[in-house]
């Protein structure tokens, strides 16, 4: 489930955890102090953060909140911890209640991608313009075959 790019819903589906925290590795560990199952739902909580900037720019908090299935609380701890680990850039903005994923692009990067993709569009232009006269010139030449 971690090497998909999809969010792993929590409780896990058809009562996996249940079937999970019975396992040797979740009871035997547990007595010496270390939650291991504790540390697999906050494992759970992080990827579907990585899933979630990949796929939004900004997001409002309570939705994020709705899809994780998580606390406000919960899901700015986890956030917090995710950003300071740079594992993924994100701002939250609580009196928004938005959070923004990504790094913020100077202007003159946005300024050059922009140029960029207008240059991309211009050769793209620039080729149909190729290809219709070509078929232009085509057509006229098996016009001409045909009245011979």
């Amino acid at each position: 489930m971690f090497l998909n790019r999809k969010m792993i819903e929590w409780p896990l589906e058809g009562g996996l955890d249940d079937t999970l925290k019975k396992h040797d590795i979740f009871t035997t560990v547990e007595s010496a102090g270390i939650n291991l199952f504790a540390i697999l739902r906050k494992r759970v909580n992080q990827h579907n953060l990585r899933i979630a900037s990949l796929y939004y720019e900004k997001i409002k908090i309570e939705r994020l909140c709705a899809i994780m299935k998580l606390t406000q609380s919960e899901v700015e701890t986890e956030l917090s911890e995710l950003v300071v680990s740079k594992s993924i850039y994100a701002r939250i903005d609580r009196p928004e209640g938005i959070v923004r994923f990504g790094k913020l692009q100077k202007t003159e990067q946005k300024l050059n991608d922009w140029a960029a993709s207008i240059d991309n569009v211009l050769d793209l232009v620039q080729d149909t313009c190729h290809l219709i006269q070509k078929e232009k010139m085509i057509q006229e030449a098996r016009a001409k075959l045909r009245k011979k």
